[in-house]
């Protein structure tokens, strides 16, 4: 099942970060490959709890960036 959420820019910023890495180039960071239409999909959000945990062993993006309303919010150090 796949969960729909607001566009993410969590794996765009990667993919910049990156060497400008192409939607292709990303795919390709995954066994077996993902198409880059896939990678597309899941830069507008759409990408399931398992993608999503997929997506953080491979590229250290946290689940909880990539689906909030699943994973609950990015946990952030609290201020002293």
């Amino acid at each position: 099942m796949e969960t729909k959420q607001a566009i993410t820019p969590a794996i765009a910023l990667y993919r910049e970060k990156h060497d400008g890495m192409t939607l292709a180039e990303f795919g390709k960071l995954f066994t077996p490959p993902v198409d880059k239409s896939t990678v597309s999909r899941w830069e507008r959000g759409q990408i399931s709890p398992k993608r999503a945990v997929l997506v953080e062993r491979v590229t250290g993006i946290p689940r909880h960036t990539l689906l909030p309303e699943v994973f609950g919010p990015p946990v952030t150090e609290a201020a002293e």
